[in-house]
């Protein structure tokens, strides 16, 4: 997830829906900020364990997001 001595305080966990099966697609990654709108604009490459589907979307896709700060 975050390199040793990054300088990023912040983790994003996002959770997205398969747009094939619709299960849950989870994606995770590291930020220097806490508001959410830097990574809604982000692409972020998932992966569907379920089905298999893989593809690109933007974090404002993201069914759910939560924030917390990684020390």
């Amino acid at each position: 997830m975050t390199k040793k001595g990054n300088t990023e305080p912040f983790v994003h966990v996002l959770l997205f829906e398969c747009v094939e099966c619709g299960c849950p697609v989870p994606s995770a990654i590291t930020s220097d900020a806490r508001n959410i709108e830097d990574v809604d604009v982000r692409s972020l490459r998932l992966h569907c364990s379920s089905c298999g589907w893989s593809g690109l979307s933007e974090g404002v896709g993201a069914k759910r997001h939560w924030v917390d700060e990684w020390k």
